[in-house]
Parts: structure tokens; sequence; C-alpha cells
């Protein structure tokens, strides 16, 4: 009996020989979602700086279909809301990326280590704070420093963590006020949020699906507490509208938007990390790419900018398969998506 070759296994193997076939039509990405077990996909493309295309299938649960407004959970996207936030407290005088963290904020964990007196939001942004990427990865559970800030590069939520305490504490102000003044108001990002309240639309509400398609129980209490570096609620169009923003540096100079994307510490050849952005250098269309990507249980999401062409692609889900979805996205949408993909 001859296998069946799915919609899918051919989608891949274009991405395998580099063909390019720009949007898949709603048909197919139907097919990708189902086959892939993905309830939803919100997808926008960015060309010549403006957002020429959005939408949202599938659905948000139990067959409730998802509308193009729908909200989705974006994970570690939100570092790079963190990093906006800080650069442009920078930008206005009123942040020091080099300043010590220390003369705002200590967490008690690391009170006695003298390397807490060493680190930086510079240290943060850059992924090169010491600490794991959660404290409870430690033994005892506690924070603690594995290396001298800015002496390694390390993945670390906590230490977005540690930047929004010292940020919350230096302005008498919290986190998600900050964010609201400084990045989601002056972009326009109604729809989004870093921290839940009680004005978000449940029946717009995607919840996070497990490898099968089944729900995962979404606990509303447990992000009424603001997070710098996870759950970052927002919609394909306010995503889209925040590369667009970071695309043209609004609210940075041209100064401190150098700093953010200057690769600061090597990943692999052609990728490093900058500020709160991963770095792809010297790609064959003559440009560089700055991406993000969120993966939480049941969370997949991607944001992909090409600043010199003001090009980008915002890919979000909410299934545990997510992952090889968004991936489909950058080799389909992007004209140097396989190249990109074949750094990771």
């Amino acid at each position: 009996m001859r296998k069946k070759i799915t919609l899918l296994a051919l989608l891949q193997l274009s991405i395998l020989v580099g063909q390019q076939t720009g949007i898949p039509t709603e048909n197919e990405l139907r097919i990708i979602i189902s086959e892939s077990n993905i309830p939803a996909l919100g997808l926008g493309i960015i060309e010549n700086g403006k957002i020429s295309h959005s939408q949202v299938i599938g659905h948000l649960k139990d067959s409730l279909k998802a509308p193009n407004n729908a909200i989705f959970d974006t994970a570690s996207i939100t570092k790079s809301i963190t990093t906006w936030l800080t650069l442009r407290l920078v930008d206005k005088g009123l942040f020091d990326l080099d300043e010590p963290l220390f003369t705002y904020w200590v967490d008690p964990d690391v009170a006695d280590d003298p390397y807490h007196k060493l680190l930086t939001a510079r240290h943060v942004l850059g992924h090169k704070s010491g600490f794991k990427n959660w404290r409870y990865m430690n033994e005892d559970g506690k924070l603690g420093f594995d290396f001298k800030p800015g002496s390694k590069v390390q993945y670390s939520g906590e230490g977005f963590e540690y930047l929004r305490e010292a940020l919350t504490r230096k302005f008498d102000t919290s986190f998600s006020e900050l964010v609201r003044t400084w990045v989601f108001d002056p972009i326009k990002m109604k729809d989004s949020h870093v921290v839940w309240d009680d004005s978000i639309e449940m029946s717009r509400l995607t919840i996070a699906h497990d490898a099968e398609g089944n729900p995962y129980e979404f606990d509303v209490e447990a992000r009424r507490t603001a997070s710098a570096a996870d759950d970052f609620l927002t919609t394909v169009d306010d995503l889209c509208r925040f590369g667009l923003s970071v695309m043209g540096k609004e609210g940075l100079s041209e100064e401190v938007f150098r700093q953010m994307i200057a690769p600061k510490s090597a990943v692999r050849d052609g990728v490093a990390f900058g500020l709160g952005w991963i770095v792809f250098e010297n790609l064959s269309n003559g440009e560089y790419a700055l991406l993000n990507a969120g993966s939480d249980k049941g969370v997949n999401a991607i944001i992909l900018l090409l600043p010199e062409s003001k090009r980008g692609l915002v890919a979000l889900t909410n299934g545990d398969n997510g992952r090889k979805v968004v991936m489909q996205m950058i080799a389909k949408t992007i004209d140097v998506g396989s190249e990109i993909l074949g750094r990771f």
C-alpha cells in the first residue's frame, strides 16, 4: 500500500530544497494546523514598513472559532518588550545600562555573594547575568550566580525578573504600568498585557493545548503578578505594530538602537545575542535579522524582523506542536527564511 503524502510533508520538503512559495493559502494553513494538532495559528506579515497580511485561523477551545483579534500567550517574547521599555528609559536619560542593579534591588538569595554588586541591565539584556534560566533549576531552589556577570552567556529569565524588580523600585511604579506608559500606549498596542486584568475578554483568549490537542488549564490567578520574562499576552496586529516600532526606531536614538542590535555574545557562526534579541548577521540579501521566540507549555510563538528592508513575520500558536509550524512560516514567507533556520 502506497504511503499517503500529506500537505504538511510536502511543505516540509519544499523547505528542505529551499523553495519559496509565499504565504500559504488558508486551506493549506488549516491542513497544517490540523495535522499538527495546533488549535489556532496567528500569522502576520510586514512588508515595506506596513502590515500587509494579518489572519488567525482555527479555534480557541472546544471548537470556538478564533477571531482575527484573538489573544495569544507569547511566552519569552516578553523579553523583547522588557528590552524596549528599558532602552526607552535609557534613551531618555532616566536609566543607565551599566549602573549596578543593587542600587535599587538585591535579591535576598544573593545578598551575600559579591557578584550581585556587578550585575547590570546590560548583562541581563545580553543574557550574561550569571543566573540559570530559573532558580528552581538549582539544587537548593534558590537564586545563585553560576559565574561572574558579563563573563559568559547563559539564557536566563531570572535575569529579566531581577531587572523588573530594580525598575519598579527605581521608578516606584508597577512593571505593568511602566510597560503601558513606555511601550503599549505609544505604539497603540491596545490588546497587549504583561499581567492579567479583568478587562481581558476570555472569549478572545487562545487556550494552550498539549501535543494531542487537549486544552491545558488556564490559571488566571497565577498571571496577576507581572513577569518581565514570560506570559506576555497580545494579538497578531499588536505584535506586528511592535515590530514596526522597533524597525522604525520609534522612541530610540540611533546610538541606543545600535547598542541593541550589535552582536554581544556569539551563539554560533552568524548568530549572537544583542540586547533582548537574537541577531542573525550577514544574510545573503545583505541585511540582518532580529528574532525572538517564545515557548511554554502549549505555547509557541515567534517574531522575526528584517530592519533594512522593513519586513517581518509574526507567527503565534496555542499548541505544544507549534514550534515546527512557526518554523515553517519562517521558511515559507521570508526569502532568507531557510538560511536563518539553517543557523538554528
